[in-house]
Protein backbone atom coordinates (compact mmCIF):
# COMPACT_ATOMS: atom_id res chain seq x y z
CA UNK A 1 0.00 0.00 0.00
CA UNK A 2 2.81 2.43 0.80
CA UNK A 3 4.41 2.20 -2.69
CA UNK A 4 1.01 2.98 -4.25
CA UNK A 5 0.54 5.99 -1.98
CA UNK A 6 4.07 7.17 -2.86
CA UNK A 7 3.30 6.82 -6.58
CA UNK A 8 0.09 8.82 -6.25
CA UNK A 9 1.83 11.59 -4.29
CA UNK A 10 4.74 11.63 -6.77
CA UNK A 11 2.29 11.94 -9.67
CA UNK A 12 0.58 15.00 -8.19
CA UNK A 13 3.85 16.67 -7.19
CA UNK A 14 5.37 16.22 -10.65
CA UNK A 15 2.11 17.20 -12.35
CA UNK A 16 1.99 20.42 -10.36
CA UNK A 17 5.65 21.16 -11.12
CA UNK A 18 5.07 20.76 -14.87
CA UNK A 19 1.69 22.50 -15.02
CA UNK A 20 1.38 25.46 -17.35
CA UNK A 21 0.95 28.85 -15.80
CA UNK A 22 2.25 30.78 -12.87
CA UNK A 23 2.65 28.58 -9.76
CA UNK A 24 -0.30 29.65 -7.63
CA UNK A 25 -1.99 28.36 -4.52
CA UNK A 26 -5.43 29.83 -3.82
CA UNK A 27 -4.70 32.67 -6.26
CA UNK A 28 -1.40 33.58 -4.60
CA UNK A 29 2.13 33.19 -5.96
CA UNK A 30 4.12 30.46 -4.29
CA UNK A 31 7.45 32.30 -4.27
CA UNK A 32 8.83 35.53 -2.86
CA UNK A 33 6.61 38.52 -3.61
CA UNK A 34 6.25 42.19 -2.83
CA UNK A 35 2.67 43.04 -1.89
CA UNK A 36 1.50 46.51 -2.93
CA UNK A 37 -1.71 48.40 -2.20
CA UNK A 38 -3.51 49.52 -5.36
CA UNK A 39 -4.55 53.12 -5.86
CA UNK A 40 -8.02 53.85 -7.20
CA UNK A 41 -6.43 54.83 -10.55
CA UNK A 42 -4.58 51.52 -10.72
CA UNK A 43 -7.79 49.61 -9.96
CA UNK A 44 -9.45 51.45 -12.85
CA UNK A 45 -6.58 50.54 -15.19
CA UNK A 46 -6.87 46.88 -14.22
CA UNK A 47 -10.66 46.93 -14.61
CA UNK A 48 -10.29 48.58 -18.03
CA UNK A 49 -7.72 45.97 -19.04
CA UNK A 50 -10.08 43.21 -17.94
CA UNK A 51 -13.06 44.63 -19.80
CA UNK A 52 -11.30 45.82 -22.96
CA UNK A 53 -8.26 43.66 -23.56
CA UNK A 54 -9.36 40.34 -22.11
CA UNK A 55 -12.98 40.40 -23.28
CA UNK A 56 -11.69 40.96 -26.82
CA UNK A 57 -8.83 38.52 -26.44
CA UNK A 58 -8.91 37.01 -29.91
CA UNK A 59 -8.64 40.43 -31.54
CA UNK A 60 -6.24 41.77 -28.89
CA UNK A 61 -3.77 38.90 -28.68
CA UNK A 62 -1.35 40.61 -31.07
CA UNK A 63 -1.00 43.71 -28.84
CA UNK A 64 1.13 44.09 -25.76
CA UNK A 65 -0.46 43.14 -22.43
CA UNK A 66 2.23 45.19 -20.65
CA UNK A 67 0.21 48.27 -19.79
CA UNK A 68 0.25 48.49 -15.97
CA UNK A 69 2.50 50.98 -14.18
CA UNK A 70 3.46 51.34 -10.57
CA UNK A 71 3.22 54.62 -8.68
CA UNK A 72 6.49 56.44 -7.93
CA UNK A 73 6.29 55.25 -4.32
CA UNK A 74 5.77 51.65 -5.45
CA UNK A 75 8.69 51.97 -7.89
CA UNK A 76 10.87 53.16 -5.02
CA UNK A 77 9.77 50.28 -2.76
CA UNK A 78 10.46 47.69 -5.47
CA UNK A 79 13.80 49.29 -6.37
CA UNK A 80 14.91 49.11 -2.75
CA UNK A 81 13.82 45.46 -2.57
CA UNK A 82 15.46 44.14 -5.77
CA UNK A 83 17.65 46.94 -7.12
CA UNK A 84 15.45 47.95 -10.07
CA UNK A 85 11.82 48.39 -11.06
CA UNK A 86 10.45 47.55 -14.50
CA UNK A 87 8.60 50.34 -16.30
CA UNK A 88 5.50 48.24 -17.13
CA UNK A 89 3.83 45.06 -15.92
CA UNK A 90 1.28 42.59 -17.15
CA UNK A 91 -1.64 42.12 -14.75
CA UNK A 92 -3.12 38.72 -13.99
CA UNK A 93 -6.43 38.75 -12.13
CA UNK A 94 -5.58 35.72 -10.03
CA UNK A 95 -8.55 36.52 -7.78
CA UNK A 96 -10.74 35.72 -10.81
CA UNK A 97 -8.78 32.56 -11.58
CA UNK A 98 -6.77 34.05 -14.47
CA UNK A 99 -3.48 32.34 -15.21
CA UNK A 100 -1.62 32.10 -18.47
CA UNK A 101 0.76 29.52 -19.91
CA UNK A 102 3.49 32.13 -20.19
CA UNK A 103 6.25 32.91 -20.59
CA UNK A 104 6.13 35.01 -17.44
CA UNK A 105 8.01 38.14 -16.50
CA UNK A 106 7.16 41.42 -14.78
CA UNK A 107 3.79 40.35 -13.46
CA UNK A 108 1.40 42.15 -11.15
CA UNK A 109 -0.91 39.52 -9.69
CA UNK A 110 -4.13 41.01 -8.40
CA UNK A 111 -5.14 38.62 -5.67
CA UNK A 112 -7.68 40.89 -3.96
CA UNK A 113 -9.75 43.96 -4.78
CA UNK A 114 -7.12 46.30 -3.34
CA UNK A 115 -3.76 44.51 -3.60
CA UNK A 116 -1.30 43.09 -6.07
CA UNK A 117 1.74 40.95 -5.53
CA UNK A 118 4.83 41.18 -7.69
CA UNK A 119 6.72 37.85 -7.96
CA UNK A 120 10.32 38.84 -7.33
CA UNK A 121 11.89 35.91 -9.18
CA UNK A 122 9.96 36.80 -12.36
CA UNK A 123 11.28 40.36 -12.63
CA UNK A 124 13.38 41.43 -15.60
CA UNK A 125 15.07 44.80 -16.10
CA UNK A 126 13.56 46.81 -18.95
CA UNK A 127 16.20 45.83 -21.53
CA UNK A 128 15.73 42.10 -20.92
CA UNK A 129 11.95 42.56 -20.73
CA UNK A 130 11.98 44.27 -24.15
CA UNK A 131 13.93 41.35 -25.60
CA UNK A 132 11.40 38.87 -24.15
CA UNK A 133 8.53 41.04 -25.43
CA UNK A 134 10.01 41.15 -28.93
CA UNK A 135 10.35 37.36 -28.97
CA UNK A 136 6.58 37.14 -28.38
CA UNK A 137 5.99 39.31 -31.45
CA UNK A 138 3.50 41.61 -29.75
CA UNK A 139 2.84 45.03 -31.23
CA UNK A 140 4.17 47.58 -28.71
CA UNK A 141 0.94 49.58 -28.74
CA UNK A 142 -2.46 48.56 -27.40
CA UNK A 143 -5.78 49.96 -28.67
CA UNK A 144 -7.26 49.69 -25.16
CA UNK A 145 -4.43 51.89 -23.86
CA UNK A 146 -3.54 54.39 -26.62
CA UNK A 147 -0.64 55.88 -24.61
CA UNK A 148 1.15 52.49 -24.50
CA UNK A 149 4.28 52.26 -26.59
CA UNK A 150 4.68 56.02 -26.94
CA UNK A 151 7.28 56.44 -24.20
Amino acid sequence: MKPVLFAVVAFFVTSEAHADGVPLRDGRYRGAVLVLELTSDQRQVIDHFWSCHLENFKAMNMYTPYVFKLTSEQVHTLSVEVGFAPRVFQVYETRRGFNDAGPHWNLALRFSESEIEVPLDLLLPDGKAKEAHDVQGWIASNPCFPETGKE
